[in-house]
């Protein structure tokens, strides 16, 4: 009969084992209570098994909170009584007082008794545990216990007489029982996989311990406390967890830890394989029994500077994000999908700032091309993928594609390349945005943007125009800037239509917008810019003064306003103002050294008001620069420049004096830069990216062959002709220099045939008209010379 029992009191002992271990609370209830009376000399044991049972059997449906304490207060008295009998001197016997006293104190902290939590806590002697292997539902208690006694270290209030020495202990220790909290539930979750979660009480206690570092100031150890329980080797059951700890860290990171102050991991060192050769090697370690296994592997990719770490982690967290969205739209499924994209829209907004920090958009597109699946009418993932796209569209692309068309010549940009297939994507993503965003008008300035570059005119327009309606229903701050918008497409329109009633009506239009553009915002140097530029279109360049020396006002270093101010100054032909012209190309020249349109112009300027020879230095200089390694670079710029429309904007006719858009014959002076600043009207807010480097070297090398005409060196004029011509051989600028050295040389017929051949390029460069209608005379072809050039008289070289 003894044996029996005995053998009956295990059976009872391993299934009371298995629903702890599975918490199946009622059913380990039942066990205890029959192990109770089926045993007397195992009351103790039966007592803490009850009151075990009913605590965890009450906090899984109620779990400690403040909400829960009055509820808790009533309905735990009965587990109170239990665990209170186990701590007796028969409890100590049976070796089960001990973690009764654990019990108590989570008991205490669920009824808000926070003082006598810790009183339990010291009574078990938590702070002396020997750090030992410990069963699997030993190691929850424990954790909990650690995890308890810092939160109940956190609620109670400090008197003011506490001295500061004792507020550092107090601190030191709270801290302290987070990260063994943390280390021990990690470590139940490896050994439990999918089988237990942490609750909320371990998972405040895993999240704690970095907060308190940093609110403490102590940077470093919150990083270091992330990347420990970010290498814990991961289970399934602390995915979502991970996920929060990988946002966290790449906060911290970007938030507080720049240059030399980021400290980069430590490696961990991989187990020495021991046996034979073809034993698998374990890649986990761990530094002690209560510390959790860590991924250490021969192979393991350890970050070197915060850029990697951080674009490292937004990736994983993208990675789990995606892994656990929810693509089902039904209504049942709607509070889980709407969890995980919350998710994983923060990750994503975290990355948008990374990849736009340190140049990688195209991780950020495809991560919001993957964000597509599920987020199924999500105007905050749409929107975030327009910006994304606007900002890696025309206006950004590198120096070896296509560059963004000026207005009126959209086929700049090669149909089908990969520039035209960002603009257009661009396009269609941000009409998309815009449904589903019916008053964002910053949203629409983009579209219109992007428009613009794409040559896109109209479509760029009715963005803009929508824009504006919006912010005059709302009156809202961009009210301004959308004028700015609206006005520029319109002048775009002006300068690429031919039709005179149409072309009027977008010149009225554009005016009356950045009139009010300039007065809704007096310090936008942008758009007092356009508005002198539109002055200018419109021949009246007293009024284009004035609102120069408004953009220049605003913001002294805007190159587009130099640039202005260099033409307007040069227009007047007078001694005086000529050198005001000289002057503020020297000072763009000076502002942006890598830019190469200032000492174009300055070159033309000194033509005029200096030497030649000084302009062939000019010339030269411009010549080195472009065939200098950092003429492929972008040069450093902030925000501000990029605003700068005219700051560094380079296009294949610069060179060219006039064009069919001029006005005015009378000042035809002006003019003769006038073609470089024209081209600005078809830029928009963002500043255009330079043109292919071969075309950047045969424009300086047209530039030398115009400035060695006017010295009288006809032969070395045409060698520059013949260096342009193997860099661009189908330029018509560069048909158009070369009919002026046969001009030169009085051989009127290959010069006839030159200039026609740039107008069947470019059917509207007026240089070539008139030129052409100049060798028509000295071919003695009156008629013919007086018909393409009508009412436009040829001017003297």
């Amino acid at each position: 009969m003894t044996s029996r029992s005995k053998n009956a009191v295990r059976v009872y002992e391993t299934e009371i084992e298995k629903s702890r271990e599975e918490s199946n609370w009622k059913k380990a209830v039942d066990l205890a209570q029959q192990l109770k009376a089926r045993s007397p000399q195992h009351e103790s044991l039966a007592h803490f098994l009850i009151g075990e049972g009913k605590l965890e059997g009450h906090l899984e449906e109620w779990p400690p909170s403040k909400e829960n304490i009055e509820r808790a207060q009533r309905e735990l008295s009965e587990a109170r009584g239990y665990l209170t009998l186990a701590t007796d001197e028969a409890g100590k016997r049976a070796g089960v007082a001990l973690d009764a006293h654990l019990l108590l104190g989570k008991l205490n902290y669920a009824c808000g008794a926070y003082d006598d939590a810790l009183k339990n806590y010291k009574l078990a002697e938590l702070n002396t545990l020997t750090e030992k292997e410990l069963p699997v539902r030993s190691l929850r208690i424990v954790a909990e216990s650690y995890a308890i006694k810092g939160l109940c270290l956190e609620q109670n209030t400090v008197p003011g007489s506490t001295s500061r020495y004792k507020q550092a202990e107090r601190e030191s220790e709270m801290i302290r029982s987070f990260e063994l909290s943390s280390d021990l539930t990690l470590l139940y979750l490896q050994r439990t996989g999918a089988q237990a979660r942490a609750g909320p009480t371990l998972e405040t206690a895993l999240q704690r311990v970095p907060i308190l570092h940093i609110r403490a100031g102590r940077l470093q150890n919150a990083i270091d406390r992330y990347r420990e329980m970010l290498n814990a080797v991961e289970s399934i059951s602390t995915q979502a967890l991970r996920l929060t700890l990988t946002r966290q860290l790449a906060e911290v990171l970007m938030r507080g830890v720049t240059g030399q102050v980021y400290k980069a991991p430590e490696k961990l060192a991989a187990v020495a394989p021991q046996g034979t050769l073809t034993r698998r090697r374990d890649d986990h370690v761990s530094d002690g029994p209560w510390k959790p296994k860590k991924y250490s592997a021969i192979n393991q990719f350890v970050p070197r500077c915060e850029y990697e770490e951080v674009v490292l982690l937004l990736l994983v967290g993208e990675a789990m994000a995606v892994r656990d969205a929810v693509l089902s739209q039904s209504q049942e499924f709607e509070a889980a999908r709407a969890h995980a994209l919350r998710n994983a829209v923060a990750v994503m907004d975290l990355l948008a700032l990374a990849a736009t920090r340190w140049g990688q958009l195209c991780l950020l597109l495809e991560s919001l091309e993957r964000a597509m699946k599920f987020s199924f009418g999500c105007a905050h993932v749409w929107r975030q993928r327009a910006l994304a796209t606007a900002a890696a569209g025309p206006s950004h692309a590198g120096p070896g594609h296509a560059r963004p068309a000026p207005a009126g010549q959209p086929d700049h940009i090669p149909h089908g390349s990969a520039v035209w297939s960002s603009g257009v994507r661009a396009a269609g993503v941000a009409r998309r945005a815009a449904a589903l965003l019916p008053h964002d008008a910053a949203l629409r300035l983009v579209a219109a943007n992007t428009c613009y570059r794409m040559g896109w005119i109209e479509e760029g327009i009715e963005m803009a125009e929508e824009a504006l309606s919006i912010e005059e229903e709302r009156q809202g701050s961009m009210l301004a800037r959308c004028c700015l918008y609206a006005g520029i497409g319109h002048q775009m329109k002006a300068q690429k239509t031919n039709a005179r009633i149409d072309k009027e009506s977008a010149n009225e239009a554009s005016l009356k917008l950045l009139v009010r553009a300039a007065q809704l915002d007096n310090n936008d140097h942008l758009a007092f810019y356009y508005l002198a530029l539109q002055y200018m279109h419109l021949g009246m360049l007293n009024e284009a003064m004035d609102a120069t020396r408004s953009c220049l006002a605003a913001r002294a270093e805007c190159g587009g306003g130099l640039r202005l101010a260099a033409a307007l100054w040069s227009c007047a032909c007078a001694g005086p103002r000529g050198q005001r012209a000289l002057q503020a190309a020297r000072l763009a020249r000076d502002h942006y050294p890598a830019a190469t349109w200032p000492r174009a112009a300055l070159a033309q300027l000194q033509l005029i008001w200096e030497t030649p020879e000084e302009a062939l230095a000019t010339g030269k200089e411009l010549l080195t620069l472009v065939n200098s390694a950092e003429a492929e670079l972008e040069p450093e710029h902030n925000g501000y420049v990029e605003l700068d429309a005219m700051s560094d904007s380079q296009h294949d006719d610069t060179q060219s004096n006039r064009d069919a858009a001029s006005v005015r014959a009378e000042s035809a002076g002006v003019y003769r830069l006038e073609r470089a600043l024209s081209e600005g009207a078809s830029s928009v807010s963002g500043r255009a990216r330079p043109a292919p480097h071969a075309a950047r070297r045969a424009t300086a090398w047209l530039l030398l062959a115009q400035l060695c005409l006017r010295l009288g060196r006809v032969s070395a004029a045409a060698g520059c002709v013949s260096e342009a011509a193997t860099l661009t051989p189908f330029s018509h600028l560069v048909l158009y220099t070369r009919g002026l050295v046969h001009a030169a040389s009085e051989e009127w017929d290959e010069a006839r045939q030159c200039f026609q051949n740039a107008l069947a390029i470019h059917p509207t460069h007026l240089d070539s008209m008139v030129q052409l209608g100049a060798a028509y005379y000295s071919l003695g072809w009156l008629a013919l010379a007086l018909q393409p050039n009508d009412p436009v008289l040829p001017l003297p070289l």
